[in-house]
């Protein structure tokens, strides 16, 4: 014969542990739902740029590993071209705010895959200097010379967002992260 404790008791357990796998199941819901929301905000965040552009001015003065190009065929562009390829100081104003989602998709990944922590911090260092070049410019706007500066500091910001954009596609590929396509029509 059963014990009216002991059906209590079942009872009392089988609530709970009900209650508990609800309460489980609604969270990693949430928690799905909320990592992708994150994700897809980030992906808002960016700023849609001309990448071919990006990459022409960007490999004029470096190779694909990022290295100083010394050869014959660099730095062709003449200051018109890279004017009108970046979108002149606005373009640079866009790529700068462009880099902060990169840091933040940086640090995104690295919540899973730890090895990222040096390429976050690279991309921090890499976003300073292109806000110094942007700097420099806006300093030259000033002054009135911004046509005989934009060349040299426009370049160099570019070929630097560049090699920023490849680092962290590189960063998702090693993670094997699903969100690489994603992140590849962005980019």
């Amino acid at each position: 014969m059963v014990n009216t404790r002991t059906v209590v008791y079942l009872f009392s357990v089988a609530t709970l542990v009900t209650a508990l796998l609800v309460i489980a199941v609604h969270y990693l819901r949430r928690a799905g739902r909320s990592s992708r929301n994150d994700w897809e905000n980030l992906l808002k965040r960016l700023i849609a740029v001309d990448r071919s552009s990006i990459a022409e001015v960007a490999l004029d003065i470096i190779d694909e590993s990022g290295q100083q190009r010394r050869d014959e065929g660099s730095a062709t562009l003449e200051p018109e071209q890279i004017w009108k390829l970046v979108g002149g100081l606005d373009g640079l104003e866009v790529l700068a705010a462009n880099c902060a989602v990169l840091i933040d998709l940086a640090f995104y990944v690295q919540q899973w895959y730890p090895e990222a922590l040096l390429v976050t911090e690279q991309m921090r260092l890499s976003t300073r200097e292109i806000q110094w070049h942007v700097e420099r410019l806006r300093g030259a706007k000033r002054t009135g010379k911004l046509e005989s500066a934009f060349p040299m500091y426009a370049q160099r910001a570019v070929a630097t967002y560049y090699l920023m954009t490849r680092r962290i596609l590189a960063l998702y590929e090693l993670g094997n992260h699903v969100m690489l396509a994603d992140l590849e029509r962005t980019l």
